[in-house]
Parts: structure tokens; sequence; C-alpha cells
């Protein structure tokens, strides 16, 4: 039964990323993450930027579900693991993206 919930908690996390990476992403709502980062990027530079923050989104959402997929299929927790190097990687790529992106002011 633990399985259940872990299952539903990765899965709702993940989807809740995704989804939040689509509005980002696709419908340009950076409102999501802060609202003044919008009047801070170049116009010319939005659609980079909300790519970027896309697929930093996109990265951790799916770590959270392979997590799962890890754990579940192999019975070995090596499944933190993959959410670890997605989370790090999704928050470089996060990071990255706001310091390029908002002239150096975090």
């Amino acid at each position: 039964m633990e399985w259940l919930f872990t299952l539903i908690m990765n899965i709702s996390l993940g989807s809740i990323l995704i989804v939040c990476r689509y509005l980002i992403w696709k419908k340009q709502k950076i409102s999501l993450i802060r609202r003044y980062h919008y009047k801070r990027v170049k116009d010319q530079d939005r659609k980079i930027y909300y790519a970027e923050i896309g697929v930093a989104l996109i990265i951790v959402g799916l770590s959270f579900i392979f997590m799962w997929l890890i754990n579940y299929f192999t019975n070995v927790s090596y499944g933190i693991l993959v959410l670890a190097v997605g989370f790090v990687i999704g928050m470089f790529l996060f990071v990255h993206a706001e310091i390029k992106f908002n002239r150096d002011k975090f």
C-alpha cells in the first residue's frame, strides 16, 4: 500500500511541474515563478528564457516520475539518485537562466 501512496505523490508532483512547464514555455505565463521577472527580461530574450525555464521544470518533473519507476521495478532505492541528479540539473539550468536573462540580478 505504501507504493500506491508514493506513486500518487510522485506522479502528482511530476505532473504539476510538467503542467507548469507547459504554461511557462508555451503559454508564456512567467508569473507562475515571479511576476517581476517578466519586466526584467528583454523582449527579444523572452522566448529563449521561457524555453530554458521550461526545460528545467520538465527535467525535475520527469525525475520524480522516473524515481518511482526505478524504485518500484528494481526494489532498490536507486530512484532517489535519479531524483537528486534531475533536481540538481534542473536547478542549475533554472539558476543559469535567471542569471543570464535577468542581467546578473537574481
